[in-house]
């Protein structure tokens, strides 16, 4: 433990990410869930780790000989300076017991027992979490960072080179190379391998794969099965754009640089962008009336404006027929930058992939006009399913469509 402080202790973000770097371990990086913190109460389970982080930092429990093995370790989280003992390492492997007679079965790793630190405090849900494995003496340990501020997470993405979304999990050795679903690759255009697409290209290409008209289940789990596939799409071109002109070299560490920029800033972009796109397909598809990036107040430019810009600046239409969405992949430290984007707009309505949010983040939410919206599926996340806090996005669409009914 001295050696663990005296090396991740009073750091910097910047400073923690270069020391991780020097060590060469293997790390995750995820945004906290509510299950993560315990916001639903649900938190007994711990966070899930992959087998492949497991097999490096506690391989002694990554067995089918033993029934659930279970190891001890501990964790440093440096950036609030906090040291745990007693973390559980545990694989609940009771798939391969059929004797015992559990009607669930489980094949899945967890690091459990952080009750008391910064993975537990649900003011930390949406926040992003870096855990690694550290050898110091031939004994591992895990050092953990959780991001206390959006700068810091700026860091942390810019770092690892792409945003962080909320229900996915990053793991260092896993990054590159991709190993894309064959049936997928086929499908793409064969130019798009020599020539990378717009964001629109491709959510059209995923629009077609998965129509509305098609589609059984509900608007919230469309769009999250079609981002699901556009992550993988964008990931199968990028390996063919960009590992070529990593292999061909670059003639001096500048232009080298100017190229990494470039291939994060269009990650980071296509983030935002796919999921303005998907909403906007969704919204047309229920033949919504709405206009996006219009320019209110302060050249404030929200998402989304219902039913339209005109009706927005004309100061005799009803301001209670008019509706306003942003969206945000991840909100816990964003959601401010909403309030002053529609001033004609109350309340301000905001979607988002945030996987929880505390009470306390909610009711301030709802104390300045702000209501939540959400894929259905995420909803155990959250600490409430009061509508006048939170409401899932199939809702959201019957609200506006029932403010709309009289405009034709």
């Amino acid at each position: 433990m001295e050696q663990l402080e005296r090396t991740f202790k009073n750091l910097t973000i910047t400073q923690f990410l270069e020391r991780l770097d020097n060590t060469h371990a293997p790390w995750l990086i995820k945004r906290l869930s509510g299950n993560d913190t315990g916001i639903t109460g649900g938190h007994q389970a711990g966070l899930y780790i992959p087998k492949a982080f497991m097999q490096e930092v506690v391989p002694e429990i990554v067995t089918k000989d033993r029934y659930n093995p279970t190891q001890t370790t501990s964790c440093f989280i440096s950036s609030h300076d906090c040291y745990k003992e007693d973390i559980q390492a545990k694989y609940y492997n009771n798939k391969y017991f059929p004797e015992k007679g559990f009607a669930k079965k489980y094949d899945e790793f967890r690091l459990t027992c952080w009750k008391d630190t910064p993975l537990q405090d649900v003011d930390n849900t949406g926040s992003i979490c870096i855990l690694a494995g550290i050898n110091l003496e031939g004994y591992n340990q895990l050092i953990c960072w959780v991001s206390r501020n959006a700068e810091e997470e700026d860091n942390i993405e810019q770092w690892v080179g792409q945003e962080i979304e909320p229900g996915r999990m990053y793991y260092s050795r896993q990054l590159s190379p991709f190993a894309p679903k064959k049936s997928l690759e086929d499908q793409i255009p064969d130019d798009w391998k020599h020539t990378f697409p717009s964001s629109k290209e491709i959510f059209d290409f995923v629009a077609k794969l998965i129509p509305e008209s098609s589609w059984t289940k509900s608007s919230d789990e469309l769009l999250l099965k079609r981002r699901g596939i556009e992550f993988d799409i964008f990931s199968i071109i990028e390996r063919y754009d960009v590992l070529p002109k990593i292999q061909n070299g670059y003639k001096n560490v500048d232009e080298f640089i100017k190229y990494a920029n470039t291939v994060v800033n269009r990650r980071k972009s296509r983030s935002g962008t796919s999921l303005e796109l998907n909403l906007a397909s969704i919204f047309n598809y229920h033949k919504l009336q709405f206009e996006t990036q219009v320019v209110t107040e302060q050249n404030k430019k929200p998402d989304f404006i219902f039913p339209s810009a005109e009706a927005y600046r004309n100061p005799f239409f009803p301001e209670c027929k008019l509706s306003m969405l942003a969206s945000k992949t991840c909100c816990k430290d964003r959601w401010r930058q909403v309030l002053n984007e529609a001033d004609r707009i109350h309340p301000k309505h905001l979607f988002t992939l945030q996987e929880g949010i505390s009470a306390k983040q909610l009711s301030e939410m709802k104390a300045n006009g702000i209501v939540l919206v959400i894929p259905e599926p995420n909803r155990h996340c959250f600490p409430t399913n009061d509508d006048s806090l939170l409401m899932n996005l199939t809702e959201f669409i019957d609200f506006i469509a029932y403010k709309q009914k009289d405009n034709n």
